[in-house]
């Protein structure tokens, strides 16, 4: 009698099964290397967001994309100064990453400058860091590269929340003007220290 009690007790209980993270069944970032063929809006973008226009920048798809196995396209910012931008120009394209908080990633991308005789261009990546932001960033008058050539920038992070910014920010001063591209942007985890 005991036994009939207990079991059917048993059975009014409802028993669930362990839950497992959905954290990484998503793409971290979409479409890194712009093979959509879309070129970015300025804003309510499902991907990448072109934003912050300074001078009279424009931006628009190129191919091919980087020679580092990347594919068709690349993005590309032309930075031009405006008459009232006191000589400086820039956009930012921005996406909202598919990130687990407290968990370690990398970032890599292609990027070129159209020209390199001056320091007065740079292309930063900003990712989140701690509280604030982080950053790498790369200027055009690099010794070494070379015009028109493709190089890798690589960073890591730790993650701040689920929907983490990733900004790659194109700008020029002294009212010089530049094509800057960008490829193969990657974000992946990362099993080393981010720090």
């Amino acid at each position: 009698m005991h036994l009939v009690l207990f079991l059917s007790a048993l059975a009014g209980l409802a028993f669930s099964a362990p839950t497992t993270s959905t954290c990484h069944s998503r793409d971290i970032i979409r479409d890194g290397g712009f093979e959509t063929g879309k070129t970015p809006p300025t804003s309510g973008g499902d991907s990448w967001t072109v934003i912050n226009f300074i001078g009279a920048s424009t931006y628009y798809l190129t191919s091919p994309g980087s020679t580092n196995h990347g594919g068709k396209y690349a993005f590309t910012a032309s930075l031009y100064p405006g008459p009232y931008s006191n000589g400086m120009s820039g956009d930012t394209l921005t996406q909202i990453m598919h990130t687990c908080a407290g968990h370690n990633y990398s970032i890599t991308a292609d990027y070129k400058f159209n020209a390199t005789t001056a320091n007065d261009c740079s292309i930063s990546v900003q990712y989140p860091y701690k509280t604030g932001v982080g950053s790498v960033t790369t200027g055009s008058g690099i010794s070494g590269e070379q015009a028109g050539v493709w190089y890798t920038t690589v960073a890591t992070f730790q993650a701040v929340s689920s929907a983490d910014p990733l900004s790659i920010v194109f700008s020029c001063s002294n009212s010089v003007h530049n094509l800057i591209s960008v490829d193969r942007v990657k974000v992946a985890p990362f099993s080393g220290n981010a720090f």
